[in-house]
């Protein structure tokens, strides 16, 4: 059995898991979104092993018959892009049932994000958006959504609303959505609708409101400075 303890130690042995010292001279994360974190997990260091993917998703899928799936039981099961395709697609599978994902739709000009120097405005101003365009779920059918990683909830609302755009039938989701990390700031009435293997409060919070970045603490983007900011 796989326990949230384990599972954390997994990410740690993989190199895949921040978590900050409390020491203002240590640096901190800058998320995509520009807000400052004191934590990380970087799940596709752990899910581009096809074995531990392949044992995550079974966790997960003890967790959801736990909950009672089993009364309403799922036909698809839908992902995002990119590290919860390989995870949603191993917890289709060991369901038995349909898979399928959202698509990212980049802003036009990404390409000259960096060039013009304007990344971090321009996407805050134009995140990314998603489609669903390759297949189409047959009318009637349940659905249940799997991400790799739940945080904001900003990812999984947008991915369901692309979903429901991209279909000519109403969608019918499940209550509840699945997930390896739930990082909420806080847990409240929301975090009743997510199943997580693990489940760990992290504060994420824009530049101006940071505690470290008042202290004086370096703040580095994680997957392009992981080096730094966990200082291997």
């Amino acid at each position: 059995m796989l326990t949230e303890e384990r599972i954390i130690e997994i990410f740690k042995r993989n190199d895949a898991l921040w978590v900050h010292s409390g020491d203002p001279e240590d640096p901190h994360a800058e998320l995509t979104s520009g807000l400052c974190s004191n934590a990380y997990f970087n799940c596709s260091k752990v899910l581009c092993d096809p074995i531990l993917t392949e044992e995550l998703a079974g966790a997960l899928c003890r967790k959801l018959y736990e909950a009672g799936i089993e009364e309403n039981y799922p036909d698809w099961v839908v992902g995002s892009p990119y590290a919860a395709i390989t995870f949603s697609y191993e917890v289709a599978k060991q369901l038995g049932v349909k898979h399928a994902f959202a698509e990212k739709e980049a802003f036009p000009l990404e390409k000259w994000r960096d060039v013009w120097g304007l990344g971090k405005l321009l996407k805050i101003l134009f995140p990314y958006k998603f489609s669903f365009k390759r297949v189409e779920i047959p009318e009637g059918s349940v659905v249940l959504q799997v991400e790799e990683l739940i945080t904001t909830m900003g990812t999984a609302n947008a991915v369901r609303e692309a979903v429901i755009r991209g279909n000519s039938y109403p969608v019918n989701f499940l209550p509840f959505i699945g997930t390896i990390v739930h990082g909420p700031a806080k847990l409240d009435e929301n975090s009743h609708g997510i199943i997580s293997l693990i489940e760990q409060i992290v504060w994420s919070v824009p530049l101006k409101d940071c505690p470290l970045c008042k202290e004086g603490s370096v703040r580095y983007q994680p997957k392009k400075n992981w080096a730094k900011l966990t200082q291997r």
